[in-house]
């Protein structure tokens, strides 16, 4: 783990190496073998979790996906390098960041958090609009859809049973 997290204080790393770097940390820090790639280790956690949970398994308590972890090193090392003053060429954009309205915003991943076939179908039960946090989709952060609310003709599943059913 040492000698990982040291590269990340040297200048000139290309990218695939920063992205592999921080994916054998994550599978440090997350308890796998030198042998388990980071897709190979959540799938195992979550058999685990799912075998012995007697409720819901929340994602939160997985391992980062392998694009989400790619960002997050990439962002980490260009940190690390403005921090040093050692960024010389070096555009954000490039390092796991986007910029939106003069600022530089976090890319967390490129993927969608679902499929959207399943996206079009989830929807919330909340009667009052989907202002409220106890909104369901606010609370996954997902955007309210048509079919939304209790008089929806399309109230065949909740989101709560449908990302139980993803997971």
């Amino acid at each position: 783990m040492k000698s990982c997290a040291s590269a990340f204080i040297l200048q000139n790393k290309c990218q695939e190496e920063i992205s592999e770097l921080g994916k054998d940390l994550m599978v440090n820090l997350f308890g796998g073998r030198s042998k388990d790639t980071l897709s190979s280790l959540r799938h195992i956690i979550f058999t685990k979790k799912v075998a012995t949970a007697k409720a819901f398994v929340t994602p939160e308590r997985l391992p980062p996906t392998s694009p989400a972890t790619t960002f997050h090193s990439l962002r980490v090392y260009y940190q690390i390098m403005v921090w040093m003053g050692m960024t010389n060429d070096m555009n954000p954009t490039d390092w796991g960041w986007k910029e939106e309205s003069h600022q530089l915003i976090p890319v967390m991943t490129e993927k969608n958090d679902a499929p959207d076939e399943l996206l079009k179908v989830i929807h919330c039960n909340y009667s009052a609009g989907c202002k409220s946090s106890r909104c369901s989709c606010r609370r996954y952060g997902l955007p309210c859809t048509a079919a939304c609310g209790p008089s929806a003709k399309l109230k065949t599943l909740t989101i709560s049973t449908t990302l139980k059913r993803l997971y």
